[in-house]
């Protein structure tokens, strides 16, 4: 018979866990796409704001590890408004995750304060979305575009 505390310390490790749920993510990977094909794939996003779904669902990652990825360097953000716009409201509402690969901002000679602050970086992109794919899950989301 299992005393309370090895109870309690299997409940905290199942909880710990990610479950089935939570590794049924999507990504968008996005290198290179238009500007154009970018607002598509936010828009279908935002369509989500009006039907949400599972809450147990991880938000989208936008993997972003091209020349895309300068649309979203507050540098450009004059020429981007709309899209960087639309960005951060789905990442203000958790259904979307932006991440940058370092390498690419290495390459190009962008700080990471050039970074608007619902972006994060991982370290290579195509690595990310390889771990996020057998890692954890995920599937990559797709538009009709």
């Amino acid at each position: 018979m299992l005393n309370k505390p090895t109870i309690a310390l299997m409940l905290w490790l199942l909880l710990l866990q990610p479950t089935y749920a939570f590794a049924q993510g999507e990504y968008i990977d996005i290198f290179p796409k238009s500007a154009e094909d970018i607002e598509a794939i936010l828009s279908a996003v935002e369509d989500k704001l009006d039907n949400p779904g599972d809450e147990s669902v991880p938000p989208i990652v936008m993997m972003l590890h091209g020349k895309e990825a300068a649309r979203f360097l507050k540098r450009n953000y004059a020429e981007n408004k709309d899209l960087v716009d639309l960005t951060a409201k789905l990442a203000g509402f958790g259904l979307l995750n932006v991440q940058i690969c370092e390498r690419w901002l290495r390459s190009n000679d962008h700080p990471h304060s050039e970074l608007f602050p619902f972006t994060s970086t991982v370290p290579f992109g195509e690595d990310e979305v390889e771990r996020l794919v057998e890692e954890e899950g995920y599937t990559e989301y797709t538009v009709g575009l």
